[in-house]
C-alpha cells in the first residue's frame, strides 16, 4: 500500500535525467583520459576570461602617454581638455576600472578595517557595524566584523587573535574592549594599526598612551533616569545592570550612586541586581527584585537587552506599568517595547558612524598628535510619564 502512494516519475522527466547523467559521465571520462595522456584532443575549447584594461590600454587608445592618463584618473589639473576628451572615451569604450589592489599596493594599504566586537548574536552591535560600514564603504575600505568572544564559555580568545589584526593585515580597526586586552590593544598600535575604541575606555596603566575613543554617557543617563524617578516621589528605586567591575557597569553604578546621594537617600544593597547583561539575564535579575521581601516601588533597567528582558517579567507577572511598578529603561534605533516604557536610546548606527570617521581621520594623515574622544548623550524618550508615588 505504501509504495503505490509514491508518485511514479513521468517518462520524460526520466529521459531527461538519464541523458543529462549520459552527459556528465561522457565529460568527465573525457578529462580523466586528457589527464592520463596528457593530449587534449576532443576537450571543448574554453575561451579565458576577457583581459582587463589597463592603463597603457588606455593611453594607446587615447594616442596619449600612460602617464598622462593617470595624471587625468587622479584629478590632476595639468590636462588638457582635448586630451582629456579622448582619455575620457577610451576608458569608456575599453571599460576600464582602477584597480584596487594596485591602488592599495601604492599606497601600502590592505584596504580592509577590522571592527571588532565581544559577541555576534546582540543585535545592537550589528547597528554598529551598519553605520560604521557605511561610512567606510563610502572611503573605498572593506569592513571585516570579528568577535573576541566566540569559545563556547565565552572566555577570550587570547593575544593569538590581536597578532593576527596586526602585521599590517589591516589598515586599521574599531573595537569594544574588555580591560584584560589592554596589553594587547597596546601591542597593535605599536605595530602601526591606529585603534579607535568603542563604547567604553579600560583604566589604562603607567606607559600606555591614551587611544582614540568614541564612547556614550552611560552614567549620566542612568543619574538622569535615577533622578526622575526621585523627582516623581520614588525612594526604593532598583538597580539592574552589568557585572560589577564590568567597564560598561561601573559608570551605570556610579550615576545611579551619585543620583541618590544628591537626594539624601542612602544606598540600599538589597536593591541592585547586576549581572548577565542579555534578555534572560535582565529578566532574572529584575524578577529577583520583585520577588525581595522589601520589593522596589521603581526600578531603572541600565541596557537594551535587560530592559526587553525586564518588561518579559512584567508581562509575565500581569503587572500594569507604571501603575503597578514605574520603570525607566534603555532602547536602541530599532527596539519595540512592550508595554512602553519611558527610556534612554542608546546610539546604535550613529555610534559606528562616528568612530568610522574619526579612523578615517587618522588614515589621511591629517590628524596627528592629539587623542580624538567624543562621548555621545542619550536622548530620553519618554512615552508616557513616569507615575508618582
Amino acid at each position: 500500500m505504501w509504495a503505490r502512494s509514491i508518485p511514479v516519475m513521468s517518462l520524460p522527466l526520466v529521459t531527461n535525467v538519464n541523458r543529462l547523467w549520459d552527459e556528465a559521465y561522457s565529460v568527465s571520462s573525457l578529462v580523466s583520459r586528457t589527464v592520463r595522456s596528457g593530449s587534449t584532443a576532443g576537450v571543448p575549447h574554453l575561451s579565458p576570461p576577457p583581459r582587463r584594461a589597463t592603463i597603457a590600454d588606455v593611453a594607446r587608445a587615447a594616442g596619449t602617454s600612460p602617464a598622462l592618463v593617470s595624471r587625468f584618473l587622479t584629478g590632476n589639473q595639468r590636462v588638457s581638455e582635448a586630451s582629456a576628451a579622448r582619455i575620457r572615451e577610451a576608458v569608456d569604450r575599453l571599460g576600464y576600472a582602477p584597480s584596487v589592489t594596485a591602488r592599495n599596493l601604492r599606497l601600502r594599504r590592505t584596504g580592509l578595517i577590522a571592527l571588532v566586537v565581544p559577541y555576534l548574536d546582540n543585535p545592537l552591535y550589528s547597528l554598529h557595524a551598519t553605520g560604521a560600514e557605511r561610512e567606510l564603504a563610502a572611503a573605498g575600505f572593506l569592513t571585516v566584523v570579528c568577535s573576541t568572544r566566540t569559545k563556547p564559555d565565552g572566555s577570550y580568545l587570547g593575544r593569538s587573535f590581536f597578532d593576527t589584526l596586526g602585521a599590517g593585515r589591516v589598515d586599521g580597526a574599531l573595537i569594544f574592549p574588555y580591560q584584560e586586552e589592554v596589553g594587547d590593544l597596546a601591542t597593535l598600535r605599536a605595530q602601526g594599526t591606529p585603534i579607535v575604541l568603542i563604547d567604553r575606555v579600560p583604566a589604562l596603566p603607567d606607559g600606555i598612551a591614551r587611544f582614540d575613543s568614541v564612547t556614550v554617557d552611560n552614567e549620566g543617563a542612568i543619574f538622569n533616569a535615577t533622578s526622575r524617578l526621585i523627582e516623581a516621589g520614588h525612594r526604593r528605586i532598583g538597580l539592574v545592570s552589568l557585572r560589577e567591575g564590568s567597564l560598561s557597569g561601573i559608570p551605570r553604578f556610579v550615576g545611579y550612586k551619585n543620583a541618590l546621594r544628591d537626594a539624601g537617600i542612602e544606598l540600599d544593597p538589597d536593591l541592585v541586581a547586576l549581572g548577565d547583561g542579555s534578555d534572560v539575564g535582565g529578566a532574572s535579575l529584575f524578577a529577583g527584585l520583585l520577588e525581595r521581601e522589601c520589593r522596589p516601588d521603581a526600578i531603572v533597567v541600565a541596557t537594551t537587552l535587560q530592559t526587553r528582558g525586564a518588561l518579559d517579567a512584567v508581562r509575565r507577572r500581569g503587572l500594569q506599568v507604571p501603575q503597578d511598578l514605574a520603570v525607566i529603561g534603555y532602547r536602541h534605533d530599532q527596539s519595540v517595547l512592550w508595554p512602553e516604557i519611558p527610556t534612554y536610546r542608546y546610539p546604535g548606527e550613529s555610534l559606528g558612524e562616528i568612530a568610522a570617521r574619526m579612523l578615517l581621520r587618522r588614515l589621511s594623515g591629517n590628524e596627528v598628535g592629539d587623542i580624538l574622544s567624543e562621548t555621545l548623550a542619550l536622548e530620553f524618550v519618554p512615552s508616557s510619564p513616569v507615575q508618582t508615588h
